[in-house]
């Protein structure tokens, strides 16, 4: 039997200055891949569509490669032309295949200019082009804004169950195994979808068994007890998706998917459970319980003796859509006389001259704060130029590169700082190792992570002796009050006083 396989990745900031087009896709760092070149990219990969490829050959199911478009880092909301190109190819993709199933691959969390929930659209219209019969697997990210439209198109939707998330690959190869299972009649899945009134933006969202679980504790019971429930043989799936409170649309915040074999009634019963208990947690999704201020964060960091500290700059978080240039720790560096400390900042003028001045050089520069306003002003930097490359680097979960075009590293004072022309999230030690720095033997490493650093960093590598949350201005700051929401449902927690 033939599944078609494809899908979209977009993670929308709608707070982001800055639209996202078809040229970013098409760009450098996107992908804008047709047929053989899915399985050419993503064959041998730990990502989704490496599972997709991998389950499907195990399951003796021939894997009919479409369309797929993913432009990371993400940035502001998509262009009308973007999202429409990408929604002709991807449905045109699976309608020609004309397979016995689709096995999509969507993020969950994108917004363009002309759909609040441009997911939502693509599976409608892909139902429309194969008929009701042929069923359409989905997996999506944790960090997905799920409308209920998407359980009247799907018929199993599978999120990622981990934040930082490792389980790409795993996640994949379920997908296929389900749709393997569906093919050969061994299950019928329906999906009850429940949203309880809770809205959450980045590090806010972790779902792990690693030692961050012990600091943010609601999405790991939450993630507990969605593992419990799948014990129960009359279950298929159940995924909780944290939302993206990056991005104000009607269908923003967590969402509940429980996907039961041809029981309807028991899914919706576990569903309604699970979303009582998100209630019940809610408060341990406030900001002010992890949040340090950036003067004290730094200071904190310098008086421990057990280095490296990490601070993880929440404002700032490209995963999340930041452009990648707030400036706010980097202040912070300079005002204590820039101390031992390694960080990268996005700055394609800075590059530039940089890259002009060559290595050895003396420079004087104006870092960052020029992508959004929020991320603060450009610091004064003196410095020497230590470094110059290309800014390729292999990302250490799913192996996909990062480009983040030239780069260089200046030295001002013990501080290095990376400059680079394109954004990257620096989710593991590799970024640093790229440009010769070593994390361990550094007191201060700074990343632009909310949580997704974590795996690489702690559990894999355990770099870091103290991780400090450091709450720096920028679009991606955890606290939902510093932002004005026009789209998102009301009343919603943390938004409106619910205690009543």
């Amino acid at each position: 039997m033939r599944v078609a396989i494809g899908g979209f990745l977009h993670e929308t900031n709608t707070f982001h200055p800055t639209p996202t087009t078809l040229a970013d896709f098409r760009g450098p760092v996107g992908h804008w891949l047709f047929g053989e070149e899915i399985v050419s990219t993503f064959a041998g990969t730990r990502g989704v569509i490496g599972g997709f490829l991998d389950g499907c050959q195990e399951a003796d199911l021939a894997a009919v490669p479409t369309f797929f478009a993913q432009h990371p880092p993400t940035t502001g909301t998509l262009t009308a032309e973007a999202f429409d190109t990408i929604r002709e190819n991807l449905v045109a993709g699976v309608r020609t295949a004309g397979a016995d199933a689709v096995l999509l691959h969507l993020h969950g969390a994108a917004v363009a200019a002309n759909a609040v929930d441009p997911e939502a659209v693509v599976l409608r219209e892909v139902r429309e082009a194969i008929g009701p019969r042929v069923p359409i697997v989905v997996v999506y990210d944790l960090h997905a804004n799920i409308g209920t439209d998407w359980a009247a198109r799907a018929n199993a939707i599978i999120g990622y169950k981990t934040a930082p998330h490792v389980d790409f690959y795993e996640r994949g190869r379920e997908g296929a195994e389900v749709t393997a299972r569906i093919l050969r009649g061994e299950v019928r899945p329906v999906v009850a979808v429940e949203k309880p009134p809770i809205m959450i933006k980045a590090g806010l969202m972790s779902m792990t068994d690693a030692p961050l679980a012990l600091i943010k504790p609601p999405m790991f019971w939450l993630a507990s007890r969605a593992r419990e429930i799948e014990r129960d043989p009359r279950i298929v799936n159940v995924s909780i998706a944290a939302g993206f409170g990056d991005a104000d649309t009607p269908v923003t915040g967590m969402t509940i998917l429980v996907n039961a074999d041809a029981d309807l009634a028991l899914a919706a019963g576990y569903a309604r459970e699970l979303a009582d208990l998100a209630w019940k947690l809610r408060r341990g999704f406030l900001t002010d319980l992890v949040l340090t201020p950036v003067e004290v964060a730094i200071a904190r960091a310098l008086a421990t003796p057990d280095w490296p500290v990490i601070l993880a700059d929440q404002g700032n978080n490209t995963a999340g859509g930041s452009p990648g240039d707030g400036t706010a720790i980097l202040a912070g560096l300079k005002a204590v006389g820039w101390p031992d400390a390694a960080l990268f900042i996005r700055d394609e003028e800075s590059v530039r001259q940089v890259w002009a001045a060559g290595v050895g050089a003396e420079v004087e520069l104006r870092v960052g704060g020029k992508h959004e306003p929020t991320n603060g002003e450009p610091v004064p930097v003196s410095g020497v130029v230590r470094l110059l490359t290309d800014g390729l680097v292999r990302r250490a979960v799913g192996g996909t590169p990062a480009r983040l075009g030239k780069t260089a590293v200046v030295r001002s004072g013990e501080t290095d700082l990376v400059l680079t022309e394109h954004p990257s999230t620096q989710t593991g030690p590799q970024f640093f190792r790229a440009v010769g720095i070593e994390p361990r033997e550094r007191r201060i490493v700074v990343v632009q992570s909310a949580h997704l650093f974590r795996h690489a960093f702690e559990v894999q590598e355990r770099i870091p002796k103290m991780i400090i949350e450091v709450d720096t201005p920028g679009i991606t700051s955890p606290n939902v009050a510093r932002f004005t929401y026009r789209h998102v449902r009301r009343p919603i927690f943390p938004l409106d006083d619910l205690s009543g």
